[in-house]
């Protein structure tokens, strides 16, 4: 079974490239534009793993991490956050609220894969 990747960024631009990029390494791919859509498709989808940026309209990545984390049947989806937000602030936040990493954008593809790889243990299915 294919390892399912939940893309969470309100940036079009990024999501469209990430998801491309992702599924030709072999990985399903969903994709949502904020916090509140995100929220809503981890729930249905049960991602092995979510990408979530933190700026973003209606529901930050800090709130949607939050709000996974309260949830018992999501907190054990490793959470990476991806920002342009460098600041070491941002970065304790997130490990505070539960985050498994945190990734400085732009994102190193091949880096990606490598903590992709690390936090699900599974290679990609070609």
């Amino acid at each position: 079974m294919k390892t399912k990747i939940l893309l969470v960024d309100d940036e079009p631009d990024v999501l469209e490239i990430l998801s491309k990029k992702l599924q030709a390494a072999g990985f399903l791919t969903v994709t949502a534009s904020d916090g509140i859509q995100g929220l809503k498709k981890s729930r249905e989808e049960k991602p092995d793993l979510v990408l979530l940026d933190i700026i973003m309209p209606n529901k930050d990545g800090f709130t949607m991490l939050r709000e996974l984390q309260s949830e018992t049947d999501l907190s054990r989806i490793p959470v990476i956050m991806v920002s342009a937000k460098s600041e070491a602030d941002s970065l304790f936040e997130g490990r505070d609220l539960g985050a498994t990493d945190y990734l400085i954008k732009p994102i190193d593809f091949d880096e990606l894969l490598r903590y992709i790889k690390k936090y699900t243990l599974a290679e990609p299915e070609l």
